[in-house]
């Protein structure tokens, strides 16, 4: 069942008056597959995005009250959900180094034709490369990633990101950029370890 602007508000007040448990199970049913969606294409491992977006609703009925009842529920959903996978790679705090051992063989064949500039011969692979950007990823502090994630693979504007994540234009930017500078030195390290 999906929610219109005018029903996710009636219930989000229903919620808010008297913790309407059929208001919150209405607005989980109908918010559900786009918070799952948002929390997939930001954290690699598909077994933890039922349980972030749990928390994901968790915090959002428990923070209910600074939501802006002005405002769609939407965008305010997504930042908490950004803010729930960001917490998931902080708490993970172990960034390893990516080394070409560390590869499976669709995965080498992906940065083999990354390094030769060759096309992907396959859906396959395109699957592999994705893969092994994910894991190039995972070697980044959890805002590195969050704001590469959101810049260049959801296409993301810089002020709509500074909406998302509540930091300022300014730290969006340099964040990106440092943060494509440490990928592309994980990028390289990879590279060396290449036998």
């Amino acid at each position: 069942m999906i929610l219109t602007d005018s029903e996710s508000r009636a219930c989000m007040a229903a919620w808010l008056r008297c913790s309407d448990e059929g208001s919150a199970r209405a607005l989980v049913e109908s918010f559900y597959p786009f918070v799952a969606a948002l929390i997939r294409r930001h954290v690699a491992d598909a077994g933890c995005v039922e349980d972030l977006a749990q928390q994901t609703f968790t915090r959002c009925f428990a923070k209910a009250a600074q939501w802006d009842a002005s405002k769609p529920l939407e965008p305010w959903l997504a930042r908490i959900a950004i803010n729930q996978c960001r917490d998931h790679y902080r708490a993970r705090r172990v960034r390893p180094e990516l080394r070409w051992s560390d590869l499976s063989e669709g995965e080498q064949e992906a940065m083999e034709a990354t390094l030769t500039a060759a096309e992907p011969k396959s859906e396959a692979l395109n699957d592999e490369s994705r893969s092994l950007m994910l894991r190039l990823l995972d070697t980044l502090s959890a805002d590195d990633r969050m704001v590469l994630s959101l810049l260049h693979l959801e296409d993301k504007s810089t002020d709509e990101i500074a909406t998302l994540t509540g930091w300022s234009r300014t730290l969006v930017k340099v964040r990106a950029f440092r943060a494509r500078r440490k990928l592309r030195a994980a990028f390289e390290q990879l590279e060396a370890s290449h036998p």
